[in-house]
């Protein structure tokens, strides 16, 4: 019986983890698409500029 006490803890997480997987993959995304997109707007403001000084 203390066993299955124990045993509960390892679980119980693994199935409340769908939960924060959603979250988890939102940071994940935003880890990957906020420099991506950081490093697109800097070369979309960098060509405006250098065609606007050409």
């Amino acid at each position: 019986m203390k066993y299955d006490d124990e045993a509960h803890k390892y679980y119980y997480p693994v199935e409340g983890r769908g939960d924060g997987a959603i979250g988890g993959a939102a940071a994940f995304m935003a880890i990957i698409l906020v420099p991506a997109g950081l490093y697109a707007a800097w070369n979309a403001v960098a060509s405006w500029i250098s065609a606007l000084f050409s």
